[in-house]
């Protein structure tokens, strides 16, 4: 039988402001016999400075998840939440200022402008946000250099290999103060060395303060996240790295180390010592922090969300 992990509460890390809240979030496709629960009563917190991996099979609601916390798709019921705003209620035109202000998002399809230039097509948002040319084209400039693409500015995206397209559409999801970004399958076109220093530019930006939210397939990209949740049939069947709450960290017993001193800290993922989902560092009980993902693999799903155990840090 599965269980779906719906405490909120159990997901907010200590001293953190949440940048992105689903509530008893559910999304249907259809009616009657056709109709198709997509996500069923998921919560989730991702707060600023995190990084959250999303993991699971095809049809497991993982882009449906992302499209409803970017604000382009609605939820049948239970409430999106972005910096503490609600989602729900608001006219598009304010969605459209929120997603240009407040979040980046990176699909799967890229969405590039094709008759603007690489460097055009980054600094979009943010002349549409009221800032000048010249200060929009400065940012764009250090976002595509961020992503190693900078020479490509004035190319245009037919121009680009898919490679060079996907970067510049990262770049595009990075550019100005996004507190929130979105990414679905980020590396999904791109080499392996290159894979690996996009998401090293998203962890950056994660740790400078903004949230991230990353679908993958890729166990050794899950591995940059500090937090990796798997979706099945809708639900969040599980997760490794959750943040600690002062509930837990109120009932938790004090580690004693081996030599008996009384040493130890107390094991608290959210701290900036190891972290299980990202180094792949031993728990405190032994585990390495995926033997979550190693059942749910076990279970019998196949495909894409194999070979956790090669992406191990």
């Amino acid at each position: 039988m599965t269980t779906a992990l719906t405490s909120p509460d159990a997901q907010v890390e200590v001293g953190r402001a949440p940048a992105l809240e689903l509530r008893g979030v559910h999304r249907e496709h259809g009616r009657g016999a056709n109709r198709v629960q997509a996500l069923r009563g998921v919560d989730l917190t991702v707060c600023a400075g995190e990084l959250v991996a999303v993991m699971g099979p095809s049809g497991s609601g993982k882009s449906t998840l992302l499209a409803l916390a970017g604000g382009l798709d609605t939820p049948t019921s239970g409430e999106v939440l972005i910096a503490g705003a609600t989602l729900s209620g608001q006219s598009p035109k304010a969605l459209a200022a929120l997603r240009r202000r407040s979040l980046g998002y990176v699909f799967q399809n890229l969405n590039l402008i094709p008759a603007l230039t690489a460097v055009e097509n980054v600094m979009l948002p943010r002349e549409l946000d009221g800032i000048s040319a010249r200060a929009a084209r400065r940012e764009a400039q250090a976002a595509l250099g961020e992503v190693g693409v900078a020479d490509l500015a004035d190319r245009f995206p037919d121009d680009m290999s898919g490679g060079q397209q996907q970067r510049v559409a990262i770049a595009r999801a990075l550019v100005g103060p996004r507190g929130l970004v979105l990414a679905d399958e980020p590396t999904g076109a791109l080499d392996s060395n290159t894979g690996e220093a996009v998401l090293r530019v998203l962890r950056a930006r994660c740790d400078a303060g903004s949230a991230g939210l990353l679908v993958t397939h890729e166990a050794r990209h899950a591995a940059w996240a500090d937090r990796v949740i798997f979706l099945r049939d809708g639900l969040v069947v599980d997760s490794t790295g959750t943040p600690a709450t002062p509930e837990s960290l109120l009932g938790a017993p004090v580690p004693v180390p081996a030599d008996g001193s009384r040493g130890g800290t107390a094991a608290n993922p959210a701290s900036d010592g190891p972290n299980a989902a990202r180094d792949g560092a031993g728990g405190a009980d032994g585990s390495d922090g995926f033997d979550e993902f190693d059942e749910f693999h076990e279970s019998g799903e196949s495909g894409e969300s194999g070979g956790f155990d090669g992406g191990r840090r």
